[in-house]
């Protein structure tokens, strides 16, 4: 494991703080488990977002009448 130095103003240190004091964990345990969960979160999101491109490229993309026919279903109008 490495360490490194991260620049925060002090209202985002006192609300990591905050939340540390409610959970009793350290600082340093907090920012940990909020960058996994960004990085997380945009690993997944850029994959999906890849995905979704190659999907356009290949055509397989919905006509306005499916997109139509499937809000109805929940009781939209797509109009």
């Amino acid at each position: 494991m490495r360490a490194t130095t991260v620049r925060m103003d002090d209202q985002l240190i006192d609300r990591v703080d905050g939340i540390a004091k409610s959970l009793r964990r350290s600082r340093s345990w907090i920012i940990k488990q909020a960058l996994e969960r960004f990085v997380d979160y945009e690993e997944w999101y850029i994959k999906e977002v890849e995905s979704a491109l190659l999907e356009v490229e290949r055509g397989e993309i919905s006509s306005d009448q499916e997109v139509s026919e499937a809000f109805k279903k929940w009781g939209v109008d797509a109009r």
